[in-house]
């Protein structure tokens, strides 16, 4: 397996693996809308995504990205996290936040965060547990969001 950053040419692969990954979660966004966001989500200072490929073939797929807050500096967000289910178990995952890790660092972030979203809590208790065995706390905070289902 490798892990690399992903390019303008790995679009479909991304909207693909992102497209899979919302539909699992259960998020509104079409893979179509994920294509068409992806160009200028890569052409965004402060944003990356990774790809994981067996052989040829995108397995999985991270993305970060960036933003300034009086609180901690330059913040860097993990958005997403997705492994196709039949490459699980592989280490896939921790390979892809390990590249998102580095490249935070790399680009001088103060702080690295990532947004659990599971509806299904045994499955957010499993991330989360996941997530902290690689160094990550849980804040206690509460994310909240407005968006278009609110009509913005």
């Amino acid at each position: 397996m490798e892990v690399r950053e992903a390019t303008s040419g790995d679009v479909a692969a991304l909207a693909e693996l992102i497209g899979r990954f919302f539909s699992e979660e259960g998020f509104g966004t079409s893979p179509a809308e994920v294509t068409v966001r992806m160009p200028e989500f890569l052409a965004t200072h402060g944003n990356v995504a990774f790809l994981a490929l067996d052989g040829d073939t995108a397995v999985g797929v991270s993305t970060v990205t960036s933003t300034y807050g009086l609180e901690f500096g330059r913040v860097g967000e993990i958005e997403d996290l997705y492994v196709l289910p039949a490459h699980r178990g592989r280490g896939v995952a921790t390979a892809l936040l390990g590249h998102a890790m580095l490249w935070a660092r790399e680009q001088g972030f103060d702080a690295l965060e990532v947004v659990v979203t599971p509806k299904d809590y045994a499955k957010k208790d499993r991330l989360v547990r996941w997530y902290a065995r690689l160094g990550f706390a849980d804040t206690g905070r509460v994310v909240l969001h407005y968006g278009p289902d609110a009509g913005i």
